[in-house]
């Protein structure tokens, strides 16, 4: 059969008539020639590394509950896909301002679930009730600011008690968790879990998981602290699906429990199982709520389980009712009561304490039942004064609903039997106190607004233990911007105390950084930038919440009262600073050192009191530079100059006694106090034949101050640069470095005189070490003994660790550990007294703690944190460079709330910050929240402006009904990166808004914004601003677009002008715009991309060249002379632009939704999608057949990526470049590309610590996890999760390490390796993969791919 067509013969088109094989044949040669071309190109093997850098602050639930040990005032936060305990804390009470400084602080947290958390209840015994009042009304804390009634001593802990109350947790991996927290025998917090499996689901809708109550056997009181009686214990507990399914517990008494803890031994080693039988139940319908109900008095053996389901358009109460003495032998199950129509969807289920009664909340009314047990329950109806409009207008066009519910704390010790008294939240912030007696009518007495907490709530809200009767304290977590602690007073209004930051939800980031990124995770930038990258986000919704948050993370140092001003000697410059107590704790001294004086400031302790500078101070000497300061082991306070040594005794603030030793030419000295005996100072005096170093101690001879010289002057070789002592084992160690860039080592072995020891030769390029701190450093599995470090600040901005050896026939007294390239300045190091084996550093005018968990080393480097001051009023605050430091010692008094142990005193300019520094070794975001008045959207940084170009949302400027529709006034404003906030009462110098309002259209939303530079014939740049907009159309409701061109400059006061110059119309919306070329843009309009040029003679643009696309654009971008674009629905696709064409080049494999993307080298796009995945495009050299651009790695993660942007690390971590992807939720993920070697090397370790039970406590291992090889077969293999590796670190190191690869094969078959069973070949092939990343590693060098994981897993914020 033959057919016409034309073909190309001697280049020309002729008409012929060709059999119909002969086309399939030549169609045939000319793919197969294409394939081969292509096929000469294999997509290259590269795996993806992803790590949880921040965790979402989303918090699901807040349960008050004493989950590590009854004297314990502990608060549990549920997070999505963690817990974290945290414990109530109190400063100092007096009479004027009672829980002025009410505070909550992080215990630990755990995050090893690996999967969601779908619920979560506490079980165990219930708070009894105080029998009488506090002795008195106010209390001063303990020694650990608990807030504890007097009468209740902390009590030892025991390494197998069982606390009073355990969590249990619901997770989607088909399983229920108990887990409490334990004191060690060092005091540290750990967690002890156990596992019960859920049964198979037969469908998603029958999942368990989703509801979970518990029996409260509530004991008609609720108070704190005693739990000497197992009558109040959870008897039994219930777990439901959405519909259909019920599965009933019987549960351990806790006496039983803490038998089997007690006779099992040691606690990590125990798994204990809290239920004693399991029972299935059918529910027939959708389950909505689920709730134990209390028993009536005198009926303590009967168990009710109310469940209210809905069926064939009807709600239902079913309730469950048992005899708990017979498990489940007495089971039954009552008839169903059918709810009125109002009542069908009820929002809360209350049980209430008195005869099995409960309370259903509706949108606009409380429905109290009543005498469900002797037949239908009858209800009665009660109106909530509901406001019709919520409480900040214009959000929504909705009534917002109510959505958790508690009981105060205060109010449990007065309510009788027969009374309850619940507080009520609403989503807007909105708080309401009921109170319900049985024996009134109506039942609902009291129903009243208590105040707005100004924070968009959830289900997460309680009140919590304050341990006072007349006062509430409520806790409640933002769903979209920050939640905190109120304390509600009496008659008062609600009073803001603490904040609990969120930054949700997060639509959008940019970074500073504008560096290439590296091809391969160990590749180094060869030339950083000098600029700090910082990252910023678009959070939070509405004028109240809607900001631009600063992501940092790094050691929080929160702010103590307001800043303190020094006089003007400040402006000449200060050398330094010491911090002193006072006897009578009324407040601290602080001695301040200036070039040719000293001044004596005291900070009071109250708040009201302001600083004070003392002229004169008996037995100081304020006339002449101070060179060190201190307080000694007897209380004295002293001085010493370059010519004397003054000593003073206090009593009550009054000095009867001094001492001045003359000692002329003094150059340096330092202060050790040896515990339970006395302090010594070490001072070098100069002389003319050079430098001696002397030490001594205080003492009181005859009622007069002493100065004791212990031993002969030491001759010193150069001139002192800095001092250092340690008491290492009963030697006093002096660490002397000089000018000649030594550091000298001098031993006291017995408290007489120094013996010299050893000389250190430091290197580099300025080898001159400015300061020294010594500190020690506990055990760690690795090492297995205490260890003494002496920690260098050099001239060059460089740190170096020493360690200190007694062992001298083997080592030498010091021996290099590590260097870390800090900054530029000269570094100043401070021993941190809250904290063994942490020092403080400024550097740069920036401060840093340096953490060291063992010996460091290039394979166990130590950690560096920024350390991020706040201001708990002020969430703008932005911190200010940092010229000096010091830190109070363990010596001032801890009942002083403003000046405790640790407190850092920091001076910037003149002005002097006091903060409390966390004792906390874990890294913790510490956002900052630039406001706006209104809803960020868009954010971007402006190159030329070296501002934040923020897209937002305007509030409403009237309020409007609910049933009003919401029209929002889009606006652009450029913010400075340390500014303060934007709002409609700001002092800021930025704008609110560069736009006019003949800018833009009624209803018009800004949909992005973006710089551009286009160029001439000449290279002459050019400006502008190009703004892409959807409108709604006057005559219907389909939409159109704008792009929307502006010139921009700064103006005489530093704000930025724009001017609109050009405006397009377009007939679809103009969803996303990208800069082409020289003077070309390119946009996505409708389901369009057009390419227009801009004419730089002309000023005008060209025809527009258009390309139909199967969805919107959600993001474009180009990179080199490709086009890259993301659509919503139809994946991700690249065009080159060829004569003003766009011709499509390459596309993704698959339709994923949407997509972003970002470009790296060597070919690759990263793109994410809605659908929770992470993928690698690679863009072939040659055009493929069917024009596909090959994935080469997939990751699933547990949420979606929406941004993804480049960031630069600090120069300690080796200027490498990663990948930031953030979520909706707030969380951010650290993204890192790895070649082949790299990603089998850690998929071999990840492989293994998925089936270890120390690493993946709950995970559910499947037949492919048995294989620990490595497998490129799929794509998803290609990822390496690094929150895996991480516990390996954290969780064993090296130890752990070495067990998992030399682990005897499991006697189970199911359980045992399916590849490299035995441990030889396991070992063996682990060395291989070593070697195939470290060609210079030896056998066994773990150390190395340990120190090289740490790298990676060092956070780029």
């Amino acid at each position: 059969m033959e057919v016409q067509t034309r073909v190309l013969v001697d280049g020309r088109w002729t008409t012929t008539n060709l059999d119909i094989q002969e086309i399939l044949a030549r169609n045939s040669r000319a793919r197969q020639k294409m394939n081969k071309v292509s096929s000469e190109v294999k997509p290259p093997v590269v795996g993806l590394w992803t790590q949880t850098l921040v965790r979402s602050p989303v918090i699901v639930s807040i349960i008050p509950a004493r989950v590590r040990h009854r004297s314990k005032n502990d608060v549990v936060f549920i997070y999505e896909d963690r817990v974290a305990i945290k414990e109530i804390i109190g400063g100092e009470r007096i009479e004027e301002d009672p829980f002025s400084d009410i505070s909550l602080d992080h215990v630990i947290v755990k995050d090893d679930f690996d999967s969601p958390i779908k619920a979560a209840k506490v079980l165990g015994l219930q708070r009894k009730p105080k029998t009488s009042r506090f002795p008195g009304k106010y209390w001063s804390a303990t020694a650990d600011r608990s807030l504890s009634p007097p009468e209740t001593k902390p009590e030892p802990f025991h390494d197998n008690e069982i606390p009073p109350q355990i969590m249990v947790l619901s997770v989607a991996s088909r399983m229920l968790v108990f887990l409490f927290a334990y004191h060690d025998v060092f005091g540290r917090v750990h967690f002890l879990s156990n596992t019960w499996p859920l049964p198979a689901q037969v469908s998603a809708m029958e999942e368990l998981g989703v509801h979970l109550a518990v029996d409260p056997k509530y004991v008609f009181f609720l108070f704190i602290l005693r739990y000497n009686s197992d009558a109040a214990r959870s008897r039994a507990m219930a777990v439901g699906a959405c519909e259909n399914k019920i599965v009933l517990y019987a549960l351990k008494s806790m006496d039983e429990m803490r038998q089997e803890v007690q006779t099992s031994g040691r606690m990590d080693a125990h798994r204990f199982i809290p239920i004693r039988k399991e029972k299935h139940a059918d529910v027939d319908g959708i389950i909505l709520k689920m709730e134990f109900l209390h028993p009536s008095r005198g009926d303590d053996h009967h168990v009710i389980l109310l469940v209210i389901v809905a069926k064939d358009q009807k709600t239902r109460l079913i309730r469950y009712e048992w005899d708990c003495r017979s498990d489940f032998g007495s089971l039954e199950k009552k008839p169903a009561q059918v709810l009125p129509l109002a009542e069908q969807l009820p929002l809360l289920l209350i049980p209430l304490t008195y005869g099995s009664s409960f309370a259903l909340i509706c949108e606009y009314e409380i429905v109290v039942y009543r005498g469900i047990l002797t037949g239908n329950a009858v209800g009665q109806k009660c109106v909530l004064d509901y406001a019709a409009s919520p409480q900040e207008a214009g959000r929504s066009n909705k009534s917002p609903v109510w959505t958790q519910w508690a009981r105060p704390m205060r109010l449990s010790n007065r309510a009788g039997p027969m009374m309850d008294h619940i507080y009520l939240c609403r989503e807007d912030g909105m708080v309401r106190f009921i109170d319900i007696r049985e024996d009134a009518n109506p039942m609902v007495s009291s129903n009243y607004q208590v105040g707005t907490l100004q924070a968009n709530l959830g289900s997460a809200f309680a009140t919590l233990d304050l341990g006072d009767e007349s006062n509430d304290l409520l806790v409640a977590a933002g769903e979209m911007g920050d939640g905190g602690l109120w304390l509600l007073k009496p008659r008062q209004s609600l009073d803001l105390v603490g904040a609990i930051r969120n930054w949700t939800p997060l639509r959008d980031i940019a970074s500073t950084s504008t560096a290439e990124p590296p091809k391969h995770a160990t590749q180094r930038v060869e030339s950083p930038s000098k600029s700090e990258t910082r990252l910023f986000a678009c959070s939070g919704l509405g004028p109240d919440s809607g900001a631009v948050t600063e992501i940092r993370i790094g050691t929080e140092a929160v702010k103590l009262g307001p800043d303190i001003d020094l006089s003007e000697l400040a402006q000449e410059g200060i050398v330094d600073m010491w911090p002193l107590p006072v006897c009578s704790h009324t407040g601290i001294y602080l001695l301040v050192a200036y070039p040719t004086c000293t001044e004596l400031i005291l900070l009071p302790s109250l708040s009201n009191e302001e600083p004070r500078a003392l002229s004169e101070y008996e037995g100081l000497n304020l006339d002449v530079r101070s060179i060190a300061a201190g307080s000694t082991a007897d209380g004295f306070l002293v001085q010493v100059t370059e010519r004397s040594i003054n000593a003073i005794a206090q009593e009550r603030g009054i000095p009867p006694s001094s001492s001045t030793i003359d000692c002329i030419g003094i150059t340096n000295a330092c202060f050790l106090t040896i515990p339970a005996r006395t302090t010594v100072l070490l001072f070098v005096i100069r002389r003319v034949d050079g430098f001696y170093l002397h030490h001594g101690h205080f003492g009181l001879r005859e009622g007069r101050i002493a100065f004791e010289v212990l031993g002969e002057p030491v001759p010193l070789q150069s001139e002192i640069s800095s001092l250092a002592m340690q008491w290492i084992e009963g030697w006093i160690v002096a660490f002397v470095g000089t000018l000649a860039g030594t550091v000298q080592t001098y031993i006291d072995y017995s408290g007489s005189s120094f013996v010299s020891d050893y000389v250190y030769q430091l290197e580099g390029q300025s080898p001159v070490c400015d300061s020294l701190a010594a500190t020690a450093f506990g055990k760690t599995s690795d090492e297995g003994s205490d260890g003494h470090l002496l920690v260098c600040g050099l001239r060059d901005g460089t740190v170096q660790s020493l360690l200190f050896n007694r062992d001298r026939s083997k080592y030498p007294a010091l021996s290099f550990c590590q260097e870390l390239h800090v900054g530029t300045t000269p570094v100043k190091v401070v021993s941190d007294t809250t904290r063994e084996g942490r020092v403080v550093l400024v550097c740069d005018q920036n401060l840093y703690t340096l953490e060291y968990p063992g010996t460091p080393s290039a394979t166990n480097p130590a950690t560096v944190n920024k350390i991020w001051l706040t201001d708990p009023t002020s969430p703008d605050f932005q911190q200010r460079p940092t010229e000096c430091l010091s830190q109070a010692n363990t010596m001032l008094p801890h009942g002083c709330s403003k000046f405790g142990a640790g407190s850092l005193f920091c001076l910037s300019g003149n002005t002097l910050l006091l903060t409390d520094l966390s004792p906390s070794a874990d890294s913790v975001i510490v956002p900052r929240h630039l406001r706006v008045n209104g809803t960020p959207t868009s954010i971007s940084y402006s190159e030329k402006f070296k501002r934040i170009m923020v897209v937002y949302t305007m509030a409403a400027a009237q309020q409007r009904e609910p049933s009003q529709r919401t029209v929002g006034q889009s606006a652009i404003t450029f913010m400075r990166p340390d500014a303060h906030a934007l709002g409609p009462n700001s002092n800021s110098q930025d704008m609110p808004n560069v736009l006019s309002a003949a800018d833009m259209i009624r209803g018009e939303t800004i949909l992005g914004a973006m710089e551009w530079f286009p160029t001439d014939r000449v290279e002459k740049r050019y400006h502008m601003i190009v703004v892409c907009t959807r409108t709604q159309r006057q005559a219907g409701r389909d939409v159109a677009g704008r792009l929307l061109l502006f010139t921009a400059k700064m103006n005489e006061i530093g704000e930025v002008e724009v001017t609109l110059k050009r405006t397009m119309e377009r007939e679809g919306p103009v969803w996303a715009v990208a800069a082409y070329g020289d003077s070309s843009l390119i946009y996505g309009c409708g389901n369009e991309l057009i390419l227009q040029t801009l004419d730089m003679d002309s000023k005008r643009f060209g025809s527009a060249c258009r390309v139909g696309l199967r969805s919107a654009v959600s993001q474009m971008s180009v990179r080199g002379t490709d086009l890259h674009v993301s659509t919503v629905s139809s994946g991700h696709h690249i065009f080159r632009v060829e004569k003003d064409r766009l011709l499509p080049k390459f596309a993704s494999t698959s339709a994923r939704a949407g997509t972003r993307h970002l470009c790296m080298p060597e070919s690759l796009v990263v793109t994410s999608d809605l659908e929770c995945r992470v993928a690698g495009l690679w863009k072939p050299p040659h055009p493929r057949l069917d024009r596909t651009a090959p994935t080469v790695f997939e990751a699933v993660l547990p949420r979606s990526i929406t941004r993804l942007c480049e960031m630069e690390k600090a120069v300690w971590q080796k200027k490498s470049q990663v990948i930031i992807g953030s979520c909706e939720d707030g969380a951010i993920y650290q993204l890192v590309i790895l070649t082949e070697q790299q990603w089998r090397l850690l998929a071999f370790m990840q492989n293994m610590g998925m089936r270890e039970p120390r690493i993946c406590p709950f995970a559910c291992p499947s037949a492919h996890e048995r294989h620990i090889e490595p497998s490129s077969t799929k794509k998803e293999n290609m990822h390496i999760n690094g929150d895996i590796l991480l516990r390996i670190i954290e969780r064993g190191g090296r130890s752990l390490l070495a067990e998992m690869l030399h682990k005897t094969p499991d006697p189970d078959p199911d359980k045992r390796y399916a590849d490299y069973a035995m441990a030889e070949d396991r070992s063996q092939r682990f060395r291989e993969l070593v070697k195939a990343v470290f060609p210079e590693a030896t056998a066994d060098d773990w150390g190395l791919v340990l120190g090289w994981i740490r790298s990676l897993l060092q956070p780029a914020l």
